[in-house]
């Protein structure tokens, strides 16, 4: 079968979840779909089904874009992938050449955490970025293509069917994303007058009673005009209408300095300065956390053998046997494949194993092990498929005599996850991770749950 790389008619996916090039495996050990072959013009193919040694934890199902030698240029991995052949065809960087998008779950069926993996194959295949699921694709007055996102506002001051939410704008320039929503917004605004027009909004607010609280409609309409104006940069407007909600409410939860509070933590990631602001207003902390230090090591080279690293052909086969059982895919040659590298983990002497190419996606993430040495034996420190990561560190706190060892992994061209596993014993397990957004050299890090 072969997919011709061409403009697709249909900018707005009717149901790009329900792709019939996919696999699921959220919750169930054996997947729902077969493997998948296609072909992509005449020099890549795209293979997409059950991941080798996958589970139903997160690693269960795989795609990759393989080149004309068969050497892996793009792979996602998640609970399930989805081949988006609504939107594969698109110009989307703009560069004249059709781009492919897949779609991969990394939360478990939860649709915050659905992601759309947008993929250049020109001049040499890359990822370009991973944008929210949903996004709307459609094209401007030259043929651009513009990308429609719904930024959601707080949670959990109004009920599931009221989330307050803004529209943002973005094209793509030189391969990154670019904010342009001011540009839209007076359209937005007047698509939205009814939501948007201020009177009907102070005037429902004017005639509550002194200290009872808002219904549901006035909260969502007077919070998502808010935030509207919010990434619209209209900051001194949408603190305007953050000020229409009642001071007091009879209800300590949604009195108006807590909800201004609960504003700045949904912005905090994109607007940090506005949130600062409504904070110091609210009396609340600072709105981010300051960037940690990070002595990330250099990248493993292809200096860095199994020959170097002066390990016999028995502690090869040791590390290559425990590799290929934790690992996603399988190459013609492990020698090829890994590099190694010795380092020291404390109390042990340990190896650093990275994988080169078909080990690694398109965001220059590769499967990355640590083994330690323990009774004459190498062992692997992780007990399950090993992460997949574009940086790593040991630092100088340490777990049972083991060093803390730190991760990080591209999402997209400003934006990384970071992991921090300690060692329980036995093998590494995740103690604290991360979310970073990266500006020039300046970073803003959120901590968030581990998956």
């Amino acid at each position: 079968m072969v997919v011709i790389l061409s403009h697709v008619p249909a900018l707005r996916a009717q149901d790009d979840l329900a792709g019939k090039v996919s696999c699921h495996r959220n919750g169930s050990e054996d997947p729902q779909n077969r493997p998948y072959s296609k072909k992509l013009l005449d020099e890549y193919e795209i293979s997409l089904g059950p991941a080798r040694n996958g589970s139903i934890d997160g690693n269960g199902c795989t795609a990759a874009i393989y080149d004309r030698g068969g050497r892996v240029v793009f792979r996602t991995t998640g609970f399930s992938v989805i081949f988006d052949e609504n939107h594969t065809g698109l110009d989307v960087d703009g560069d004249g050449k059709a781009d492919v998008v897949f779609i991969t779950d990394t939360g478990g069926g939860n649709q915050c955490c659905w992601a759309y993996n947008v993929v250049s194959l020109f001049p040499k295949p890359h990822r370009l970025f991973d944008l929210p699921y949903p996004v709307r694709f459609a094209k401007d007055m030259v043929g651009k293509i513009l990308i429609w996102e719904n930024f959601p506002g707080p949670y959990g001051l109004t009920t599931s069917a009221g989330v307050p939410g803004a529209e943002r704008v973005f094209r793509v320039s030189q391969g990154r994303l670019v904010d342009n929503t001011p540009e839209f917004c007076p359209q937005i605004l007047s698509q939205r007058r009814v939501n948007y027009d201020q009177e009907p909004i102070s005037e429902k607010t004017g005639k509550l009673p002194l200290g009872s609280e808002p219904g549901d409609d006035v909260r969502s309409a007077l919070l998502s005009v808010a935030l509207q104006h919010a990434v619209c940069r209209q900051f001194d407007k949408a603190l305007h209408y953050l000020n229409l909600w009642p001071e007091e409410t009879g209800n300590p939860v949604t009195s108006r300095k807590k909800v201004m509070a609960a504003f700045a933590e949904s912005i905090k990631r994109d607007y940090p300065d506005f949130a600062a602001r409504l904070l110091s207003l609210s009396g609340g902390a600072t709105a981010s956390r300051p960037a940690r230090r990070v002595e990330w090591l250099k990248d493993l080279s292809a200096g860095d053998t199994f020959l170097a690293a002066e390990l016999t052909p028995a502690e090869q086969k040791q590390i290559n046997d425990q590799v290929e059982s934790t690992s996603f895919d399988a190459p013609d040659s492990w020698d090829k494949e890994l590099r190694v590298r010795r380092v020291s983990l404390g109390d042990s002497d340990g190896l650093l194993v990275r994988g080169t190419q078909l080990l690694c996606g398109g965001a220059g993430n590769c499967e990355t092990w640590v083994f330690r040495r323990s009774q004459g034996k190498w062992l692997n420190m992780f007990d399950q498929e090993a992460p997949i990561v574009s940086g790593f560190a040991f630092e100088e706190d340490s777990s049972q005599g083991v060093k803390d060892f730190l991760v990080s992994a591209n999402s997209s061209a400003a934006k990384e996850n970071r992991t921090l596993f300690k060692f329980d014993g036995e093998v590494y397990r995740q103690s604290e991770c991360y979310e970073v957004w990266i500006d020039g050299a300046a970073e803003r890090i959120e901590k968030v749950p581990c998956k």
